[in-house]
């Protein structure tokens, strides 16, 4: 474990003068919702937690944990929240919780997104009109009913072309298809359950092949600040990514536009003041945005690879913060100087402690534990030259299966 990467301690900060940072829901990883405790500590911000999930295990005092009920209305939630002063800043790290987020910023009249902003991150039909004038969709299709479903398919999917499906208002894959010929658009249909927003909105767009990547930043007022330029590797379709690494191993030429389409995006969809994560799809004919989200991405991109790979000259979450609670808009980021990469390790049949062991044993591997929800270990590999990520990602991988 390099030393630049050790966590602070969240401190109490209970003193009246302390400024506070209200975070609605945490990060099901530790690794990631202690890395999001310890950017506000670093701050000298006061953390509390409300969330609609216990979160108890944060440690946190309990007149610093609040709840709320996610299935009552926005404002009625927003009522829940926060009996107190105006936060500095309010902070989320999952789709689910950014128009809470947004609101709470407008009435305590503190930095945020914006409402509106938030309304387009969160469902991807909006974020497809918006991005129309730009060229940076795919052919799309959007509907809420089984029988626009029908019709989405028989206009896109002329000649066998194979189609996605996305419910609108979810995010981390969920509820998403691959559409062929012999696809029961039925069964595809019901997978609308997976909206948290309880509608049926969904999306149907033409798939489009290339390599994957995502591009995290920051926006304050018009003014894009690129955090990172991610590579994904997945096994394929609509499979889940089993690494990401920062840097990007693409030429200079492809990054750039990469991180220009996102920049477009993340404007295109309005995003007033915070954080973003866009996904894309590099094809032979240029970016194609898959995802518009309206909050620092995940797969400890944001909390352990950016600040890796810069030797902790960059810390997204602290950036964000900052920029929410103070204005500070950070500075244009460097190329990194070494390469890092999270990278999915299967259990293979063995339990997590052994696994993770297994993978510590390796060179270059500086941390490794269960990944929540998954038969999988999570292991960061960190090398000195961005050149040798490559082969120590793979290295790594091959050496469990």
């Amino acid at each position: 474990m390099t030393t630049e990467l050790k966590p602070t301690t969240a401190g109490d900060g209970d003193g009246a003068d302390d400024r506070a940072v209200l975070y609605l829901g945490l990060r099901r990883s530790p690794l990631e919702w202690r890395a999001e405790l310890d950017a506000a500590a670093a701050l000298g911000l006061c953390v509390h937690v409300a969330s609609d999930a216990d979160v108890s295990h944060t440690g946190l005092p309990d007149h610093r944990r609040g709840s709320f009920d996610r299935g009552a209305p926005l404002p009625d939630q927003a009522a829940q929240v926060w009996p107190g002063p105006a936060p500095a800043a309010v902070a989320c790290w999952g789709d689910k919780y950014v128009g809470l987020t947004a609101l709470l910023a407008e009435r305590f009249g503190v930095r945020g997104i914006g409402t509106a902003a938030a309304a387009t991150a969160t469902d991807k039909a909006d974020q497809r009109r918006v991005m129309e004038p730009y060229g940076l969709n795919p052919a799309w299709r959007a509907g809420r009913t089984a029988d626009d479903l029908r019709t989405a398919v028989a206009e896109l999917g002329a000649g066998g072309r194979p189609l996605v499906f996305k419910p609108a208002h979810c995010s981390g894959g969920r509820g998403m298809a691959l559409i062929t010929g012999d696809t029961d658009l039925d069964e595809v249909f019901a997978l609308t359950a997976a909206n948290y927003s309880g509608t049926t909105d969904f999306l149907v767009e033409e798939y489009v092949d290339g390599s994957e990547h995502s591009v995290s930043g920051v926006v304050s007022d018009g003014t894009v600040r690129i955090l990172g330029v991610t590579d994904k590797r997945v096994d394929g379709p609509l499979s889940p990514s089993w690494a990401t690494s920062v840097p990007s191993a693409l030429a200079d030429a492809r990054v750039k536009d990469l991180s220009q389409a996102a920049a477009q995006a993340a404007l295109a969809v309005g995003l007033r003041t915070g954080g973003f994560h866009i996904d894309l799809r590099l094809t032979s004919e240029g970016p194609v945005v898959l995802e518009v989200g309206g909050r620092l991405g995940g797969d400890l991109i944001n909390s352990h690879l950016i600040p890796y790979a810069h030797r902790g000259a960059v810390r997204p979450y602290e950036a964000l913060l900052a920029l929410l609670a103070d204005g500070d808009l950070p500075d244009e980021v460097s190329e990194p100087e070494r390469g890092a990469a999270m990278v999915l390790l299967p259990l293979a049949g063995r339990r997590a402690q052994e696994c993770a062991g297994a993978a510590l044993a390796r060179p270059r591997v500086v941390l490794a534990e269960e990944w929540p929800g998954t038969e999988t270990v999570v292991a960061v590999v960190v090398t000195e030259d961005p050149a040798d990520l490559p082969a120590a990602v793979a290295e790594l991988r091959g050496s469990v299966l």
